[in-house]
């Protein structure tokens, strides 16, 4: 009987570990600008620009740093919108909430607008309107680990 149970937490900590290293692996991006190509505004026009490998891009003022997350800046300067889609280096999911549905709004004087959207959830994450947080996976995860801590705990474990 302890040996099942052995047996099963081991394969639930080798799964959670598996899935966390594929979450922290390199992210591809969208990378382009709206002033310089046209296709780069919502609705976004993916299909003739290439996906970018973040992992080729760094800054010699952030030495050592990954890029870790899709950026899309949407930016209304003097009554004229841009897009700018990226990379991103600094900051967090959603920025800082977690929430990747959440975009950091800001206004300044002279009819500035900038709104700022991250996420991590998936390669080319910044494309969307709205950024789509990957909750299925989530929810997989979750049943997985529910179900073989069940098994784990009871004793009517039958092979």
């Amino acid at each position: 009987m302890l040996r099942i149970r052995e047996i099963i937490l081991s394969v639930t900590v080798l799964f959670v570990v598996v899935f966390l290293t594929i979450q922290v692996s390199a992210i591809k991006c969208w990378r382009c600008r709206s002033d310089l190509d046209p296709r780069c505004a919502d609705p976004f026009d993916n299909t003739s620009l290439p996906i970018t490998d973040c992992s080729v891009y760094s800054f010699e003022h952030l030495p050592g740093m990954k890029a870790t997350m899709c950026r899309k800046m949407r930016q209304k300067v003097y009554g004229q919108w841009r897009y700018i889609r990226s990379c991103a280096f600094l900051g967090s999911p959603g920025e800082g909430t977690g929430d990747e549905s959440y975009c950091l709004m800001r206004t300044g004087t002279f009819d500035v607008f900038v709104e700022t959207c991250t996420c991590n959830s998936k390669d080319g994450c910044n494309s969307a309107t709205s950024v789509y947080r990957n909750l299925p996976k989530l929810l997989f995860l979750l049943s997985v680990i529910f179900v073989l801590t069940h098994y784990i705990f009871t004793e009517r474990v039958c092979i």
